[in-house]
């Protein structure tokens, strides 16, 4: 469970509002561009620092850690996977060492990149996948970390609509088999109806919800002008 508290964040003339629970599960976070859906997850993952207020996960204050010391992990755009290392070996900077692929360190990637699909490619250089199996092992690189929450800033937005909701579908399922609550960054509807946890509206400087999925996509609820 995650608890924002009060929470104000000023970035010069925008002011984000914040005062809600997200229970455990997978979450969709949708609102226009330039909303605040971004800034409200790197306020969670220690990217963004509050103006006020405080950010509870469970009943640990996580608001004063520093970024690498919060249970969060987080997926991007852009991947941010090394494009001089194969992919055990970007992988492998997870696992504490930078230099050196030990047996167990592979063995122990391999049964991540199993769980994903893509074990075959462990030794490709990522400009030798596509952006699918590229989403699909900066997923594997977050499960290494095994941290309980899982931050996704739409980072299937630029695959075709087939396969980012098989990779929708494959989050959701490794989030039920890890205990892992998913906050999903989206400004697509679809999105929202494939996920049959809770929904949150970003809208006017304001974080509206959670809300049940089901209740948000009714036709007078607060996606209304989104469907």
């Amino acid at each position: 469970m995650i608890r924002f508290e009060d929470v104000i964040i000023k970035i010069g003339d925008f002011q984000l509002a914040v005062n809600m629970t997200v229970p455990k599960g997978f979450t969709s976070v949708i609102g226009q561009s330039g909303a605040g859906k971004s800034t409200l997850l790197s306020s969670l993952s220690g990217h963004r620092a509050l103006t006020s207020g405080k950010i509870f996960v469970d009943e640990t204050r996580i608001d004063l850690l520093p970024s690498n010391k919060r249970p969060c992990s987080i997926i991007f755009q852009e991947f941010n996977l090394f494009p001089h290392l194969s992919i055990v070996q970007n992988l492998n900077l997870v696992c504490g060492n930078k230099f050196f692929v030990s047996e167990s360190s592979r063995e122990k990637i391999k049964k991540v990149l199993e769980k994903v699909g893509i074990v075959e490619l462990i030794d490709r250089l990522p400009s030798e996948m596509s952006g699918g199996q590229q989403s699909r092992a900066a997923l594997a690189r977050v499960l290494l970390q095994r941290n309980p929450i899982l931050l996704l800033d739409e980072p299937f937005s630029a695959l075709g609509p087939n396969q980012k909701s098989e990779l929708i579908d494959l989050v959701d399922s490794l989030s039920k088999e890890q205990d892992i609550s998913v906050l999903l960054i989206t400004h697509d509807p679809k999105d929202v109806r494939q996920i049959a946890g809770h929904c949150i509206v970003v809208k006017d400087q304001t974080v509206l919800g959670p809300f049940e999925t089901s209740e948000a996509l009714d036709e007078d609820g607060p996606l209304k002008g989104y469907l």
